[in-house]
């Protein structure tokens, strides 16, 4: 008989040692501590720090602050830069070219300055928690094709592909209410360009509680750190950095305090010793000397002026906390919730022909939340913290089915947990044999075919999101030189962060929409990504796409089964890539022997991992090594 992972002895006391150990501001945020949140006079402080320091370096920025959400609470820019560089009225960045070969994808795109900041901004607080501050030069180090970047003959970053989540285009995620007069400051929000690799963007903290972000931008470029191995004075995290000054994460939990893969993760190159002004002698007064609040299509009205930001895990927020029961009493998951308090993705039945029931969902969701109670964490201080994580589940169509999250995850991961979910449903079912026949996508089949013979993705065999990623990077195996590129990749020379092959090619159109609007007020992007390009479910309601927030490619989804019948699928995002997958695949293992109504993983015998090409496997799952808090087990996902 298949044996169940028991998670259910999970330690009762962690959560104390985390307040004791990082300050109260660590607690979570399901406990009696009021959350913080970013007031109105803190967003002008941090303004202001950021403009007096481009002032003193002549050096004139673009600024914006986000919370934790996604809300953009303000948007500054200072007059002066090279002219160069304007549309009238507007200010662009350039997306630069490719140093290693031809531009491909989003390389040499010009995009505006607002969009940019905005991006940066949402990266620091949407990558990071009270247990992790990550900056947007730690998701250039993660998002690269070798991890460290630049050197050879080793595999992608851990989160290669994360720079294409939180989309403008996604479904999930909500839109300003400019664009959309019920989202108020309802989250998490999109992003104008993806998650930013770009140096620049730092989270933002009150009392050991992530807030919100800071994004800056005044060199004209949006980029990546292609060199790991050098310091960078790079003007705009120097500013950023300047602007965080009473709002900085706690020691403790910066990015160069944690490890992924036995390497140090890079926070910021930049020092407060490399700020030129007296942050406490910023002024708001002086700040609007020099620049001014600016219009954003469809994030910031400058008519608004300064906003404060929504506390964290509140329905104010969007995420508010389950009351239900039915996940856990003791640590209750946050939900998604609309204005009026209701719950926006209630676990409900699929529509597809034997697809999942409301109870089959919720079994799902319960057990992949309990194993991550008493799992451990791989990116979050201190060492032996749980695991946070959202888990979300989608029927055949890509309609989410529900969705929870730990109430200290990073928000970045609600939107990524859909993705993988949908993900794996896609490339497990036969859609995207036609996508693939798409005069722009053909190349894709091609190269697939020629790696696994003419009847792959067909819908016979199963993906799950970690093997689409090994097919999906510019060396098979990963990080092996002078071997071909995967089959959803791109060549070596023609890969960037903004050209990674399928991934960036099936949103392409969304993204260079979106950059239009901003810049010139054309017609916005819907919100579906991949419309007309990937199709809708075969029983869809909505009629959206079966990827409507966009592909991802690294671990933590897999296709779901009723016998031999695919009917959804289910997706986790949080605190390492191996803890995903784990989640997501013992999620699934357990909720489906607590069902015993016939639905559960696919059979190994279709799983991709069985087929060789070039010497290599894809790999299906991969759990980590000793995973849980409360045992010493391992292997725990083998022979399931």
């Amino acid at each position: 008989m298949p044996k169940r992972i028991d998670p259910s002895a999970r330690p009762k006391s962690r959560a104390r040692w985390v307040c004791g150990l990082l300050g109260l501001g660590a607690c979570l945020l399901g406990s009696a501590a009021r959350a913080e949140h970013l007031l109105v006079s803190d967003v002008q402080q941090i303004i202001a720090q950021a403009a007096l320091e481009a002032t003193k370096r002549k050096a004139p920025a673009t600024v914006a602050v986000v919370d934790r959400d996604g809300n953009v609470l303000a948007v500054y820019r200072m007059p002066g830069a090279n002219l160069a560089f304007f549309i009238p009225n507007l200010r662009v960045v350039m997306v630069p070219a490719n140093d290693h070969g031809p531009n491909a994808g989003l390389n040499g795109v010009p995009i505006i300055d607002t969009g940019a900041v905005i991006s940066k901004a949402i990266t620091g607080a949407y990558l990071s928690s009270s247990g992790n501050a990550f900056s947007t030069r730690t998701a250039s180090q993660i998002v690269q094709d070798h991890f460290n970047p630049g050197t050879a003959n080793t595999p992608s970053g851990p989160l290669y592909g994360v720079q294409f989540s939180q989309l403008p285009c996604s479904d999930l995620n909500r839109r300003s209410v400019l664009v959309d007069p019920t989202a108020l400051s309802l989250g998490p929000k999109r992003s104008p360009f993806g998650l930013s690799a770009d140096p620049g963007g730092f989270p933002l903290y009150k009392n050991g509680q992530n807030v919100g972000g800071v994004g800056v931008i005044a060199d004209g470029v949006y980029g990546d750190d292609e060199n790991i191995f050098n310091v960078d004075k790079d003007s705009d995290e120097i500013i950023a950095l300047a602007a965080t000054t009473g709002f900085s994460a706690p020691t403790a939990i910066r990015a160069d305090r944690i490890s992924a893969g036995g390497l140090t993760l890079r926070y910021s190159d930049a020092v407060t010793t490399d700020i030129v002004s007296n942050p406490a002698q910023a002024t708001l007064a002086a700040a609007l000397a020099e620049g001014s609040l600016v219009n954003v299509n469809g994030y910031y009205s400058a008519s608004q002026g300064f906003l404060a930001g929504q506390e964290h895990g509140t329905a104010a927020s969007g995420l508010a906390p389950d009351t239900s029961g039915a996940y856990d009493t003791v640590t209750p998951p946050l939900l998604m919730v609309n204005a009026d308090g209701s719950i926006r993705y209630p676990a409900h039945a699929g529509r597809v022909t034997s697809g999942l029931s409301t109870a089959e969902v919720t079994a799902i969701l319960r057990d992949g939340y309990q194993l991550a109670l008493s799992a451990r964490a791989a990116i979050r201080n201190p060492l032996g913290s749980q695991v946070a994580i959202t888990i979300s589940v989608v029927d055949g169509n890509g309609e989410i089915l529900g969705s929870v999250t730990n109430p200290d995850a990073p928000v970045f991961g609600i939107d990524v947990s859909v993705q993988k979910a949908r993900t794996a449903l896609l490339m497990s079912g036969p859609s995207i044999h036609g996508v693939l026949q798409l005069a722009n996508f053909q190349s894709y089949l091609a190269v697939a075919q020629s790696f696994f013979g003419p009847n792959i993705l067909n819908g016979t065999l199963a993906f799950s999101a970690r093997a689409t990623g090994n097919l999906a990077r510019d060396s098979y195996p990963d990080g092996i030189g002078n071997t071909p590129y995967g089959p959803f990749g791109a060549p070596a020379l023609t890969n960037t962060p903004f050209a990674d092959g399928l991934q960036e090619k099936l949103i392409e159109p969304d993204i260079v929409a979106h950059a239009q609007y901003l810049s010139s007020g054309t017609p916005d992007v819907g919100a579906a990504c991949t419309r007309g390009i990937v199709p809708a479910g075969p029983n869809s309601a909505s009629g959206q796409p079966i990827l409507a927030d966009g592909l991802q490619i690294f671990p933590g989804g897999f296709p779901i089964y009723r016998g031999t019948t695919l009917i959804g699928g289910v997706g986790v995002s949080g605190d390492g890539v191996d803890q995903d997958d784990m989640t997501a695949f013992l999620g699934l293992y357990n909720g489906a022997l607590d069902s015993k109504t016939g639905i559960g993983h696919a059979s190994p015998s279709v799983r991709i991992s069985n087929f060789a090409a070039h010497g290599a496997r894809p790999i299906y799952v991969n759990c980590p090594t000793t995973p849980l808090l409360n045992s010493r087990s391992q292997n725990i996902c083998a022979g399931k």
